[in-house]
């Protein structure tokens, strides 16, 4: 009998151990949601890395796209040479936009901001220089981080000032790239400007 109730109160003593467990599948679900969190408070950040992945073409389809175009948006020929150096262009863009904001985020950034290597008259109507995203509006929608389109010399920079300072002082004309929910029209990656013609290049 004795032996029982023992028994009993080691099963007792175990069921609230679990209740009281640190680990159980509530926490563990908090635990993730740390992670996913990328307000300028997260302890952890989530790259944009894979998201914009399965948002953007896959080099494949660029390839097979680029192949059937014999002029860029200005009617300016594009050579085989063009297109190879479009689709270089476009995965090196792609990886030097992450690269920053994945440092920016490291670095404490609180917001992000575009600007242009050179001229882009496709991005012209749809970005201006010194628009500005912050990191919560990057993670909720990765289509926001350049390259836009085959050519595009759209960059997205980290801002480690304030939201506030920029907003009293209007540093560089800094505006917020959009307000709400949504963001605005962005251009359809097909637009293809050629390399040489952006660098204002005659060819």
């Amino acid at each position: 009998m004795l032996l029982l109730m023992g028994g009993v109160a080691v099963l007792v003593v175990l069921v609230l151990a679990v209740l009281k467990n640190p680990k159980a599948d509530g926490d563990e679900t908090a635990a993730r949601k740390v992670i996913h969190v990328s307000g300028v408070y997260s302890v952890l950040r989530k790259s944009p890395r894979e998201d914009l992945a399965a948002l953007r073409p896959t080099e494949e389809e660029i390839k097979k796209y680029l192949a059937g175009v014999s002029e860029d948006v200005n009617g300016v020929p594009l050579k085989v040479s063009d297109r190879t150096a479009l689709l270089r262009h476009w995965k090196a863009q792609t990886e030097m936009n992450l690269r920053g904001i994945e440092s920016g985020d490291k670095g404490g950034a609180v917001f992000y901001y575009y600007d242009y290597l050179k001229e882009c008259p496709v991005c012209g109507s749809f970005i201006a220089k010194g628009n500005f995203v912050t990191r919560e509006e990057i993670y909720k929608y990765p289509q926001i981080v350049p390259p836009f389109h085959l050519g595009c010399a759209c960059v997205l920079a980290a801002h480690h000032g304030s939201e506030k300072m920029v907003r009293e002082t209007a540093l560089a004309g800094m505006v917020p790239f959009f307000e709400g929910d949504t963001p605005p029209p962005l251009p359809e990656w097909t637009a293809v400007l050629s390399l040489s013609a952006a660098a204002g290049v005659k060819k």
